[in-house]
């Protein structure tokens, strides 16, 4: 009998971190096949893609509801996909949106489901706590306090780390002692870089010459988003770089203007000193207010319970109030000192970086 390992991911950083996993799997299993629902990442390490689903992410609900016939789409043919060739087990990353409905889906047919990467009840949405633990066979989440959220059911949960702790193991160098980088970090998804744009295009205009000792270098997330950057960036004082260039620009860095999502927590571990900021519909926010939990949205900030990093979200995302506060951060002489000692606290709470190791050794209790 065949095995099959499914992947379901959705978005750039599921992407990244399902290439690592599919590439442990072929290594330890050669004979394994791995069908996916990811991106080229997942794709460059030997996993056959049922549907391009990154390409299609967006968050926002309103910006979701646009994309549902892509979703509705695919999830139908997923769960015909499954349906006819029972794989042995489905790994879900992340993208609850999707993944939840074919976690029912799988355990009704009796397919094994590991979980990795589920989604922060802690902030939002307490109900999918239960619902994983319910129908999910493992859990394998990223801090260590997260376990307690998924207790009430079946499924086991496993503290694996989180898949930082190793992937920037070693590849941030040394701060330069006069960084003149400012990182523009604008996010993975087409509907988040349009809103960042929208104020940051008119930040460059307004007060670009205020910093012309610094480089604006905007980090594309993956590839494919690089000519669509480039339509929004242009007549802009940027230089556009690949995602390969990221890690080591951090040591360049005197600042970075993150949009909220993994990425901040790089920067974070990176050292850097950075303002989050984020922008969607108004009717996305207003119903995203309804249900989230916390006072804060960036990972940093969440994860040490305190605002280490200025957050400019919505209405207060404006170009007036985001010069203000790049401004006093660049010429504050002990930020970099402060930013050091919180990249220290942060790492203590990502594990000793056998995420993906981890990840394997429980699908490989069903191979």
């Amino acid at each position: 009998m065949r095995r099959m390992v499914f992947l379901s991911c959705g978005d750039v950083s599921g992407d990244r971190w399902a290439s690592h996993i599919v590439q442990l799997l072929r290594e330890r299993f050669p004979e394994v096949s791995v069908v996916a629902l990811a991106g080229e990442e997942s794709m460059k390490r030997g996993a056959s893609l049922l549907e391009n689903t990154v390409s299609h992410s967006l968050t926002g609900f309103s910006e979701a509801f646009r994309a549902l016939s892509f979703w509705r789409r695919t999830l139908s043919r997923t769960q015909e996909f499954l349906k006819r060739e029972q794989p042995t087990v489905l790994l879900a990353i992340d993208n609850p949106g999707f993944n939840l409905p074919l976690v029912r889906f799988c355990a009704r047919q009796g397919i094994p489901v590991v979980y990795f990467a589920p989604p922060q009840v802690w902030a939002w949405g307490r109900w999918r706590g239960k619902f994983l633990a319910t129908h999910a066979d493992y859990i394998l989440h990223f801090f260590p306090w997260e376990g307690k959220y998924f207790a009430k059911g079946k499924a086991q949960t496993v503290w694996v780390g989180h898949p930082l702790r190793v992937l920037m193991e070693g590849k941030v160098p040394p701060r330069s002692p006069h960084p003149r980088a400012i990182l523009v970090l604008p996010g993975s998804r087409k509907n988040e870089i349009r809103a960042f744009f929208s104020v940051f295009r008119e930040f460059l205009f307004q007060y670009g010459m205020y910093f012309s000792e610094y480089q604006f270098s905007l980090v594309a997330a993956s590839s494919s988003l690089r000519p669509f950057l480039e339509r929004e960036g242009r007549f802009l004082p940027l230089t556009i770089v690949d995602w390969e260039a990221f890690y080591p620009l951090l040591g360049e860095a005197a600042l970075a203007i993150s949009t909220s999502g993994t990425v901040t927590l790089e920067v974070a571990l990176g050292g850097v000193p950075q303002v989050i900021v984020y922008r969607t519909s108004w009717g996305t926010y207003f119903f995203g207010r309804l249900l989230f939990r916390g006072s804060r949205i960036g990972l940093p900030n969440i994860l040490l319970g305190e605002e280490i990093a200025p957050e400019l979200v919505q209405g207060r995302f404006a170009p007036a109030l985001l010069f203000a506060v790049v401004r006093r951060m660049l010429s504050d002489a002990g930020v970099f000192e402060r930013a050091s000692t919180w990249a220290g606290r942060i790492r203590e709470q990502l594990g000793d970086g056998k995420t993906f190791e981890r990840t394997v050794e429980v699908i490989s209790r069903y191979l």
